[in-house]
């Protein structure tokens, strides 16, 4: 074979060696619905996130069969030994309002589901301080907290104040059935 001939095969290997390298594992996810993000996050999805997101499309307290793993914020601990957890013996204060729960977009449209607790005191004028979550993905966390952040309680029954400490709430973000029969 002429030296002409080989370089003319490796200049036409290069391209398809380029095309090999830069397919990309979206880890089951839609394609083009991670390229579509991409195009407009301001730091896009890499492999690695998408692999770490992979992990947490069926979660355990959505009714899956993945487990999470929360990841407490500094002093949660502490907190923890004293809460009082919604259910529990203790009885608690009652929100004014409903709750509004704002699924985290990029979430959503990935099918990615998220499991958190919210900590946070409530004052004697029925105001919510304090707020702290423990959520399974970074991204959750500002999403379970404004859940609370603008809620307003009112005394129990037979209580003359709404105020406590450490009120303990577990916030999750599952995918409706509808929204799993409608992903790619």
């Amino acid at each position: 074979m002429k030296f002409s001939h080989l370089l003319a095969a490796a200049v036409c290997a290069i391209p398809l060696a380029g095309a090999a390298h830069a397919e990309k594992n979206y880890h089951g996810f839609n394609p083009e619905t991670v390229d579509a993000l991409n195009e407009k996050l301001e730091t896009p999805l890499s492999e690695t996130t998408l692999e770490v997101l992979s992990h947490s499309t069926e979660i355990e307290p959505c009714g899956g069969t993945q487990a999470v793993t929360m990841n407490p914020p500094e002093g949660w601990q502490d907190r923890l030994e004293t809460a009082h957890a919604a259910g529990g013996d203790q009885v608690l204060p009652v929100p004014t309002t409903g709750l509004t729960l704002e699924y985290p977009a990029v979430y959503q449209l990935l099918g990615v589901e998220g499991a958190c607790e919210a900590m946070f005191d409530i004052t004697a004028g029925g105001k919510t301080q304090n707020i702290q979550t423990s959520c399974s993905l970074p991204g959750f966390d500002e999403a379970a907290a404004n859940v609370f952040a603008p809620l307003e309680f009112e005394p129990a029954e037979g209580q003359d104040s709404p105020a406590i400490d450490n009120v303990l709430v577990p916030v999750n973000f599952c995918r409706t059935e509808e929204d799993k029969a409608a992903a790619p």
